[in-house]
């Protein structure tokens, strides 16, 4: 169960939705972020779209906290209503020094990038350093019904 500190913003589900029909991402699931086919897709997609800000976003990455256990989380749905985009993005281990991971700070050229793609994909979104779970790393497929 992985945890993670990161710097980013939430990207509300229904903008990402709308992100995923607007550009006809077919292999992005709006569910799953972190999937390696999601990611991949999403991440060829905003090269396209935001090609000045990506260069010097070269760590972007998407962060789901998702626990299947959650009494609210659906079979194969988010427990939260958002995903986070993350310039930033640690695992935190044991004994992790938390002041040392945020005070290598966020770089003028980053921080500027990271704004300019919230204003794009999520403007209503706060930018902010998080501490994200992730019980959902791998997911698997739900079983057939018979």
């Amino acid at each position: 169960m992985p945890v993670y500190l990161l710097h980013g913003f939430k990207w509300p589900r229904p903008l990402i939705r709308i992100h995923i029909i607007l550009q006809n991402l077919d292999d992005a699931a709006a569910e799953w972020l972190i999937s390696p086919a999601t990611t991949e897709c999403l991440l060829d997609n905003f090269h396209t779209l935001y090609p000045d800000q990506m260069k010097h976003l070269p760590n972007l990455r998407f962060v789901e906290q998702f626990d299947p256990e959650e009494e609210s989380s659906t079979a194969n749905g988010p427990s939260q209503p958002f995903a986070y985009v993350a310039d930033v993005c640690v695992e935190v281990k044991l004994g992790i020094n938390i002041d040392e991971s945020r005070g290598k700070g966020v770089m003028g050229a980053q921080w500027q990038a990271l704004m300019e793609l919230r204003d794009k994909i999520a403007p209503e979104e706060r930018p902010g350093w998080f501490v994200v779970v992730c019980r959902d790393e791998e997911r698997l497929a739900p079983s057939s019904i018979d």
